[in-house]
């Protein structure tokens, strides 16, 4: 039987998509995406009008109850207490764009590289406004105030009370004390009326008491007030790494440096003061300055627990790119995943950043709470990095500090999206003058299969249903291998060594950079071609070491494996493959 064609196999989008290329104007691309949209009978855009009743029945989203494991609850929440909430709302016409997607990533197609800008990804893609704003009438109805619709109306947004969001959300909440943390908690799944269950994904805001983590050690060892010398040795003996000593390590070689692609850096809290840190590095070390800027959603915060991260982030992703065209600090105002969402959204709706640190998490109790908003940022050829976790494959359950093990196994969120690409950590060995040796396991790389996220089609080569994290890994080890980088913190300013995943992310972020760079900013989503490419890819193939208190979770092995994915790579050697392979991409992985 001869093979089938590619119209065969996907019809009319296929012939819409073909359309899209041939139009002469980005309004083509409108008409052709509609007669798709039309051809594969998903959700129109003319929706009408919908009133929301008194429900008379509830349907589940993906909220579900707050596990309340190892906590003090102290009675139901007071009816009085404020909350927060966002809710997330269901892409539309999701076939279409998971074949765009597709299409986007394969030599040969007429959507190959053609990125969407945020309004056409709003147009094509987001919920109708009707449909955001029936939710969003709901809200009201319920007694929520300041309700509004994001842009690009992935998100609607509300305050209340817990009275107003018990109602709201078939749900009760208590009260509840864990690890020094006090909060509410919804004590059963968010559910909403069966009329708008079609739009709503989750609700978010519903529990105070966990909150995203940085993934790097709470109190780093402090070096020197002044500048340290390029691989400097620690008090315990072990080597530190400057953050443009990691170019050496990694061997960018003679790859153009980063300076045509632009970051950001997703945290929370002021981050001004990490934009200061690192003109400071800049300044001690003759690096030429990186244009800066902050962008607060929801508020100017007092909440300064990151700003040492924000620092180590900014100086990693500068030093091992040899600088980025320019650099933005989105801060949220708080770490719940409520805002972090309201802020990750507006890195897609700005649509600025090619690629995105994240260098954080937290124990995965659902599918990730951002996918809809990185799976818009994929077709804006936008790539997000998120740091796995530094508790190994045990990220769930009760946590001491990074770099112990959990009680339960998990994978963190947002590594656990498969639409992000999830950094695991390693310990580095080099030579004195900072050359590539080997590396091996960092004992607590986040690691290991999601219970809720299905495995992305770029991981059809690997065994079981659900997406495996991570995906790459780089340095992360703060005893053994770690980066000195300034920050003038609560213990003073100068120089300290730090690590964990919240430094193997932001060193791809960096990697990632130049490479984009040399390649026009045209590479897109990261893993799709990773791992399509992973026999060949000049990966450092991490064969020795685990991630967990024993060696059947996980240890690693020759080719992919749940503690370090494909390994790091060399960048000199990346760059050379990018540009004698046409397409970074083969039809293999669609």
């Amino acid at each position: 039987m001869p093979k089938p064609t590619r119209h065969q196999l996907y019809g009319e989008t296929y012939v819409s998509i073909e359309r899209i290329a041939k139009s002469p104007t980005r309004n083509g691309l409108a008409v052709a995406l509609s007669l798709a949209i039309a051809a594969i009978g998903t959700a129109s855009a003319a929706s009408g009008p919908r009133t929301v009743q008194a429900p008379s029945s509830w349907a589940a989203t993906a909220t579900r109850a707050f596990d309340v494991g190892n906590a003090a609850i102290d009675g139901f929440a007071q009816d009085t207490h404020p909350v927060s909430i966002v809710v997330t709302l269901k892409l539309r016409n999701e076939a279409l764009m998971d074949s765009y997607i597709a299409e986007q990533h394969r030599p040969g197609s007429p959507a190959y590289h053609q990125w969407l800008n945020s309004a056409e990804a709003t147009e094509y893609f987001s919920p109708t406004q009707d449909e955001a704003q029936a939710v969003a009438d709901y809200l009201t109805a319920q007694g929520f105030e300041h309700v509004e619709i994001a842009p690009n109306r992935l998100l609607v947004s509300a305050n209340g009370d817990i009275g107003s969001a018990r109602h709201a959300f078939n749900t009760e909440f208590v009260r509840v004390s864990r690890g020094g943390e006090e909060g509410i908690a919804n004590i059963g799944g968010a559910q909403v009326p069966a009329a708008i269950a079609d739009q709503v994904q989750a609700v978010l805001g519903l529990q105070t008491v966990e909150k995203m983590q940085v993934y790097s050690h709470a109190e780093p060892a402090f070096v020197s007030a002044a500048r340290v010398p390029a691989q400097g040795v620690g008090s315990n003996g072990y080597p530190y790494y400057l953050p443009h000593d990691f170019q050496i390590v990694y061997h960018a070689g003679t790859t153009s440096n980063g300076r045509q692609t632009n970051v950001a850096i997703v945290g929370w809290g002021s981050m001004t003061s990490s934009v200061a840190d690192l003109a400071h590095y800049e300044s001690d070390y003759g690096i030429s300055a990186v244009p800066t800027s902050v962008v607060t959603v929801g508020g100017s915060s007092t909440d300064n627990s990151g700003e040492g991260e924000w620092a180590l982030d900014a100086e990693a992703i500068v030093g091992i790119s040899a600088g980025v065209k320019s650099l933005t600090f989105y801060a949220a105002h708080d770490a719940y995943n409520s805002t972090l969402a309201t802020t990750l959204n507006r890195v897609v709706t700005d649509n600025t950043a090619k690629v995105v640190n994240m260098s954080w998490g937290g124990g995965e109790s659902a599918a990730s709470f951002a996918d809809s908003i990185f799976k818009t940022g994929v077709t804006q050829g936008q790539t997000f990095s998120a740091a796995s976790g530094d508790h190994g494959s045990y990220n769930c359950g009760s946590l001491g500090n990074n770099g112990t093990y959990g009680t339960q196994r998990c994978v963190s969120d947002p590594a656990n999206s498969p639409y992000v690409i999830a950094v695991g950590g390693t310990t580095l060995t080099t030579d004195a003058n900072s050359n590539y040796v080997s590396e091996t396991t960092w004992p607590y790389s986040g690691g290991g299969v999601s219970k809720y996220e299905a495995k992305p089609s770029w991981q059809s080569a690997l065994s079981g249903s659900y997406r495996q994290v991570p995906d790459v890994a780089f340095d992360a080890d703060w005893t053994k291998s770690g980066i000195a980088y300034y920050v003038n913190g609560s213990q003073g300013a100068g120089y300290y060594v730090n690590g964990g995943t919240s430094l193997a992310s932001p060193l791809f972020v960096g990697a990632w950079a130049r490479l984009e760079s040399a390649n026009n900013n045209t590479i897109g989503f990261a893993p799709k071609a990773l791992y399509a490419y992973s026999s060949t890819f000049p990966f450092h193939d991490i064969t020795t070491g685990k991630n967990g208190p024993s060696a059947t979770y996980y240890s690693a092995k020759v080719g992919y494996d749940n503690t370090t994915g494909w390994g790091s790579f060399d960048i000199q050697a990346a760059a050379t493959f990018i540009s004698s392979t046409p397409g970074f991409i083969t039809k293999s992985n669609q």
